[in-house]
């Protein structure tokens, strides 16, 4: 369902990007501007190098996102930007709450040992996304929105609408693909779509962890991850998180690394090593935000 959506998304993203003028997006009547600013050498002024504070705005007007906040009770929405020399930084504000933050930049290859031999022929230039946040802080946790590790509010509920402008911008600055590096299993599980971990083992690993959704849900598996819960069932190997990048292609020359034999192949090994289990959460430990879920629920229908 949740790969449906996005697909939704998409299409509807796309056909608002067909009209929308570039212009609008980086602010017409500023470009020459921009350029004297650039020949000075003087602090970059657009985002990315290229979206305008008054062209984001109106951007996600267009696009809806700012409707969406609207519903959900927010006014005032506002853009703020943040442009360091390393990387630059959005953020959007409802009612001077801090509801969508994220840190950007963009970058020629990637570090990661595995990609080295590969970009000996191409070196993909790549829209690194070094932090994501949604966050809605007027709204509290529930049952049925339980807490996931390291948040501190529920999400916002524009999740995937992020994801695809976050698309539509890398694919607009014509790169070759995005790059992020997943904090928590959750994080990855959440913004999969065409994504891949550039370390062919820890793809594979990750595919068998997924395995776990069949009869757990998703904040059950966070949190045994999150306390070092999950084991492999052939050696008791506990499975911790070890954040490594993840690629989503948007050039085929990206796309060719990961349809290598060799790389399929360690995938495919890597997937059948582990059969990750769950394992039993200590009787003196106070219960996860999902198991209270659990509780209250069997409470209910009582």
């Amino acid at each position: 369902m949740k790969r449906d959506r996005i697909d939704q998304v998409l299409k509807r993203f796309e056909r608002i990007s067909r009209r929308l003028d570039p212009d609008i997006l980086t602010g017409e009547e500023d470009l020459e501007e921009a350029l004297l600013s650039q020949l000075n050498h003087e602090p970059e002024a657009r985002f990315l190098g290229f979206y305008s504070e008054e062209g984001l705005t109106r951007g996600f007007e267009a696009y809806g996102l700012f409707d969406t906040l609207r519903r959900r009770g927010y006014a005032a929405l506002r853009v703020e930007m943040d442009l360091q020399d390393f990387h630059h930084t959005l953020r959007v504000f409802g009612d001077e709450l801090l509801l969508f933050e994220c840190r950007l930049r963009r970058a020629r290859g990637c570090d990661a040992a595995e990609f080295a031999e590969f970009q000996r022929s191409f070196t993909p230039e790549l829209l690194i996304i070094e932090w994501l946040a949604l966050a809605d802080p007027r709204r509290d946790f529930s049952p049925d929105r339980p807490r996931l590790p390291g948040q501190t509010h529920p999400g916002s509920g524009v999740a995937d609408e992020a994801f695809v402008l976050l698309y539509l911008a890398a694919r607009r600055l014509k790169l070759h693909g995005l790059l992020e590096i997943p904090e928590r299993f959750h994080n990855a599980y959440l913004y999969r779509r065409d994504t891949r971990f550039i370390d062919p083992l820890f793809e594979g690993r990750f595919l068998a962890l997924q395995r776990l959704l069949n009869q757990h849900s998703l904040c059950e598996v966070a949190w045994a991850m999150e306390e070092g819960r999950i084991i492999n069932a052939a050696d008791g190997e506990v499975i911790r998180w070890a954040p490594k990048p993840q690629v989503f292609a948007l050039d085929e020359r990206l796309d060719a690394y990961f349809q290598r034999p060799a790389w399929r192949r360690a995938v495919a090994e890597a997937r059948q090593a582990l059969t990750p289990l769950i394992t039993p959460r200590p009787g003196d430990a106070p219960p996860s935000p999902c198991e209270q879920r659990s509780l209250k629920q069997r409470l209910f229908s009582d």
